[in-house]
């Protein structure tokens, strides 16, 4: 009789020495402190208005510091885990523990890190741009829009690399909804970064200003 050779096994879930209970009330306190942080920091500097949709002007201000904390860090993360997890999925045998490592932690903090950036916004830029109708047309509410948007696949790869959510996944089902986190990420980033380098006025935008004794005042747009 011949022998046959084992059929493979599917690769089992990764196993974390803390319950599923513990892991979630240590997210939630994490989240919860990043909550309040963000709305405890007060209003960062901001210089002159020139007319451009408020995604530029927050990038402009302050630099270099805006430009790194809201634009730098959170893409390079992102591309950080796309470069690793590319590295992961199509070379297994060669992703060290360091690509590994990269890939898990850096992902795990880039959506604890957005989740207070966007708390900061919410509170300094948006709810005040909203109750004031400060917003300049639509190029303005998609580049905000679209930016905090990339909250959503962010936290999700927190919450996969806590193994809140996808506990019982088997590695390469994990890795490949972390891959397409990423790369829903990497697509709201630039839709926010093409519509907040356009002129507002481009989507209908009206500058004109009336001044309090009725008179109008053109706005600077450019």
């Amino acid at each position: 009789m011949v022998a046959t050779a084992p059929s493979p096994t599917p690769t089992a879930p990764a196993r974390t020495s803390l319950t599923w209970e513990v892991r979630a009330m240590l997210l939630a306190a994490a989240s919860g402190a990043i909550v309040v942080l963000g709305l405890l920091l007060p209003a960062w500097p901001t210089g002159p208005d020139m007319g451009s949709t408020h995604y530029m002007g927050l990038l402009a201000d302050n630099q270099p510091w805006n430009l790194l904390l809201f634009m730098a860090v959170p893409v390079i993360a992102a591309e950080t885990v796309a470069v690793t997890e590319l590295v992961i999925l199509f070379s297994p045998q060669r992703a060290g523990r360091t690509v590994r490592a990269l890939n898990k932690y850096v992902g795990m903090a880039a959506g604890l890190y957005f989740l207070g950036v966007v708390v900061y916004l919410l509170q300094h830029a948006v709810v005040p741009l909203t109750i004031d109708g400060g917003w300049r047309g639509p190029a303005d509410v998609i580049a905000v829009g679209f930016y905090l948007l990339g909250l959503v696949p962010l936290f999700g790869m927190t919450l996969l690399e806590t193994r809140v959510v996808g506990e019982q996944w088997d590695e390469r089902r994990r890795l490949k909804t972390h891959a397409t986190l990423v790369g829903i990420f990497l697509v709201v980033a630039h839709v926010a970064m093409i519509a907040g380098m356009l002129d507002p006025t481009v989507l209908g935008w009206d500058p004109t200003h009336v001044m309090p004794d009725g008179n109008p005042m053109e706005g600077m747009t450019h």
